[in-house]
């Protein structure tokens, strides 16, 4: 998801495989993401509150990633740390945390554990209270940052696809969207989908949402033109 999530993420990495992969894997799981080869490379671009979350490592060219952690601490504009790093030493997580840390994850890891890490931590540390995203689309609350809704005692998580998908119908309400237009914009471009991905995540949606999936009144099908999501009741 481009643009995702409420959440801008930074990652310093000067591993270029590692950098790489990471960026992609981010990218591709919804978040926006600048990465940056060396902590001096991202002071030229930081901007105090443009960053929700930085990946750091800690063995970078130059200045490493706990002195900055600890110049960020002393800050009047601290920025949340996630580091990924290859030394897994207790003490060494242990001087990360005093310097600053919300949390650490130890390469090599895998990709859906730093997801759920990133979540996690942007759930509990990215103000929430002005998004203007709906917190609510009729039985179902969401929370954007988990990429989860509830509805009643029901949890219902959302693939970062799915996510995408739901986060381009309310901002684009009460207009029909075609099966090309939303996987160009899930997708690209340059990739085959089936059509059926996408009717498959109106069949979620309703489940979620509706009060009655067999007679929807938020997600609705026109044949042969797309799909809509009915915001308004004039629509």
């Amino acid at each position: 998801m481009s643009e995702n999530i409420n959440a801008n993420l930074a990652l310093v990495e000067d591993d270029d495989s590692i950098r790489e992969l990471l960026e992609y894997n981010l990218h591709d799981s919804g978040f926006a993401v600048d990465s940056f080869f060396s902590i001096e490379q991202f002071e030229k671009v930081y901007q105090p509150g443009k960053c929700d979350l930085l990946l750091l490592d800690i063995m970078l060219p130059g200045e490493s990633g706990l002195q900055f952690a600890e110049k960020i601490k002393k800050s009047h504009n601290p920025v949340p740390i996630l580091f990924i790093s290859a030394l897994g030493a207790q003490t060494k997580i242990a001087e990360a945390y005093k310097l600053g840390a919300i949390d650490y994850i130890v390469k090599p890891f895998e990709m859906d554990l730093l997801l759920s890490k990133i979540q996690n931590l942007l759930y509990h540390f990215v103000p929430r209270g002005h998004s203007p995203l709906p917190a609510k689309i009729g039985m179902g609350e969401i929370n954007w940052n988990l990429m989860q809704v509830k509805r009643g005692g029901d949890i219902y998580s959302l693939s970062p696809k799915e996510a995408q998908a739901l986060l381009y119908f309310v901002q684009n309400p009460d207009r029909i969207i075609s099966r090309n237009e939303l996987i160009e914009h899930i997708w690209g471009s340059d990739v085959f989908v089936s059509g059926r991905n996408i009717d498959n995540f109106l069949v979620k949606f309703r489940k979620i949402f509706e009060e009655d999936q067999t007679a929807p009144e938020l997600f609705l099908t026109f044949p042969k033109k797309g799909y809509a999501y009915k915001k308004n009741l004039g629509f």
